[in-house]
């Protein structure tokens, strides 16, 4: 997972070592117990296709 803004990016990790937490239109990310970064997502049911993404990939 990388984490751009405009042309730069501000961080990247591996999948397996993240949990993503759906709240709204929310996709928050946390590492070790803390939140490494926030999505927010457009259009609705953006969300759950990211969610369900992650899933298939053993994201908790």
């Amino acid at each position: 997972m990388e984490m751009w803004e405009r042309a730069e990016l501000l961080w990247k990790h591996p999948w397996p070592e993240l949990r993503v937490i759906v709240d709204g239109y929310r996709l928050r990310i946390h590492h070790l117990g803390q939140e490494a970064g926030t999505m927010l997502l457009e259009p609705p049911g953006a969300v759950a296709e990211v969610r369900l993404a992650a899933q298939r990939h053993g994201v908790a």
